[in-house]
């Protein structure tokens, strides 16, 4: 179980904090004090927490909107052009996106479209000795398998531009440090981080 607090010096103008754990997307920019580290083309807020190894959990609450969730290398620019700089447009950072209709997993600007229902929580569960990534919908203690992010070295990759693109640069990432990313794509988008459901943390220890 891994306990996140978002970082306030990393949150775009048009992003509201509420402590440390809820993000909601507005109209009217918030004057936040100038931050080499603010994102600045993009809406989207960072984790405090560093992830370098080990195997990490975490539950995200999508109250309203469009939203993406998952991780972003440390040394990403945040001052790259809208187009780049979003989660999974790029090789240094990838996510799920709920875009009203369908989840999406994204990685380095290619997508995977998901088939299943919406859920309100969502669970992240990173294991660096793995290099994989894997999000799940979280309802009344279940944990449904939305997509793993992983390389396959089975023929399927070859037909598949996303999972031909992980093949090829996914692996890559687990060089870096990495941090919680989330991106509020629609005006009045909202997020909570969290609390975690102890039953999921039990479900994993047991895989």
């Amino acid at each position: 179980a891994f306990i996140i607090d978002l970082d306030s010096d990393t949150a775009d103008k048009f992003i509201q904090l509420f402590g440390t754990k809820g993000a909601k997307r507005v109209l009217c920019p918030i004057p936040y004090p100038e931050s080499p580290t603010r994102f600045i083309n993009c809406e989207q807020v960072l984790g405090v927490n560093l992830m370098n190894r080990g195997n990490y959990y975490w539950e995200v609450e999508i109250i309203d909107g469009w939203v993406s969730i998952g991780v972003i290398a440390e040394d990403f620019d945040p001052r790259e052009s809208y187009n780049h700089g979003r989660l999974g447009r790029n090789g240094k950072s990838c996510c799920l996106q709920w875009n009203g209709q369908n989840y999406v997993a994204w990685f380095g600007g290619f997508e995977s479209i998901i088939q299943q229902p919406f859920f309100h929580t969502i669970g992240v569960f990173l294991e660096y000795s793995e290099k994989a990534l894997t999000f799940y919908g979280v309802k009344d203690s279940k944990m449904t398998c939305l997509q793993q992010l992983k390389v396959s070295h089975f023929a399927k990759g070859q037909f598949d531009p996303f999972q031909n693109k992980i093949n090829h640069q996914f692996a890559s990432l687990f060089l870096c440090k990495l941090k919680p990313a989330f991106f509020l794509e629609s005006v009045d988008a909202h997020l909570q981080i969290g609390p975690l459901k102890k039953d999921c943390v039990s479900v994993l220890k047991r895989r």
